[in-house]
């Protein structure tokens, strides 16, 4: 079972209010420390998932007592184990209140599902949706090596440029920013999405310019189109890349990124247009767009659907707004992809060179 050490930094006339919160979260094993001048550690060792509701009563506990510091740490095992409870019957959860230990769902509150907390997934989608000097430099030479592997028809190549491409962190960012109702983790994704995809198609288009693109390839032209079973694709591969993200199993999102493929269609899009092939390299970027919209899309409902939200009535107010507009402007895109698919190519994959 994977575990989590918590530590809970407070002055020592708090004590007594987190060790309430722990009694009542059943949350052991725990102990406490005392620090420098009047304050006190309080240590307690607990689940990986499901732990949010604790979280979130010792927050809103200790917010109006004065400085205090929750630090959440892995642990890579605990000597003995820590085993996992029993689960109670819904007759007993229903009666028996709860604890972090053999159940999710706080004291008072319905059940959350068995996820990672919203901070730790914060962290871990933020850093993933920052358009910095590493992100810049990653989607410039994954370009360069998606460019050569269309340009070659080496599927390796190609596979290389997906997995080490890192587009597809900054549509978790904007999709968890939707759920929080985060307005600065929403415009910090939608900078790197959009100087990410600006820097892949330059690239490429680059390329296009001093080299022929070969249509018989048969890596260029099945990249030209969208089809139905791409938007499925999509949309399977976002719901999967937020629900190991949620499940703390980041190493998941390698195979979400050669699922999705996000920069191959981009880069082959540039390809095309640099070389002058207008309706292919049109194509491509539509291809590009259905995979873009279904991501977050199917992101957007996976997070909602486990229950991330914010933990403050103010926030909760930004976060219904912006559910609301990503629910009508992805639905909508969605729905007119659907469109184009089947009024420009009937929803079939092309069928080879032409």
């Amino acid at each position: 079972m994977k575990t989590r050490l918590l530590q809970i930094l407070v002055g020592r006339d708090q004590e007594a209010v987190v060790e309430g919160i722990l009694e009542e979260h059943e949350a052991e094993p725990r102990w406490s420390a005392p620090l420098d001048g009047d304050r006190v550690m309080v240590e307690v060792i607990l689940p990986a998932a499901g732990n949010e509701p604790l979280l979130d009563d010792l927050e809103e506990s200790l917010r109006s007592g004065g400085d205090f510091r929750l630090l959440f740490l892995p642990l890579q095992a605990t000597v003995p184990r820590m085993e996992p409870e029993e689960e109670e019957s819904p007759e007993d959860e229903a009666g028996s209140g709860t604890g972090i230990r053999g159940s999710d769902e706080p004291v008072g509150s319905e059940k959350v599902p068995a996820r990672v907390n919203r901070e730790e997934l914060y962290n871990e989608i933020h850093d993933k949706a920052d358009a910095n000097f590493f992100y810049v430099s990653m989607v410039a030479l994954s370009a360069v090596v998606a460019s050569a592997g269309l340009l070659l028809g080496d599927v390796a190549v190609i596979i290389g440029a997906m997995v080490i491409a890192p587009l597809i962190g900054p549509s978790m960012g904007l999709a968890l920013a939707t759920t929080l109702g985060d307005r600065q983790l929403g415009l910090s994704a939608l900078k790197a999405s959009v100087l990410g995809a600006a820097i892949a198609f330059s690239v490429s288009f680059l390329a296009g310019l001093g080299l022929e693109v070969d249509l018989q390839n048969p890596e260029i032209m099945g990249r030209t189109r969208l089809t139905y079973e791409h938007l499925a694709l999509a949309l399977a591969a976002g719901a999967a890349g937020a629900l190991a993200l949620a499940q703390g199993v980041g190493a998941a999102m390698v195979g979400v990124m050669v699922a999705v493929a996000l920069l191959p269609p981009l880069a082959n899009a540039g390809l095309l247009l640099g070389d002058g092939h207008m309706e292919e390299g049109m194509g491509a970027l539509i291809l590009v767009a259905g995979n873009v919209v279904c991501v977050n899309l199917a992101a957007t409902a996976a997070f909602l659907l486990q229950g991330v939200r914010p933990n403050t009535w103010w926030e909760e107010g930004n976060r219904s707004r912006a559910v609301r507009l990503a629910a009508v402007l992805w639905g909508l895109l969605f729905v007119g992809l659907v469109v184009v698919v089947w009024l420009v190519w009937g929803g079939e994959a092309p069928s080879g060179p032409e």
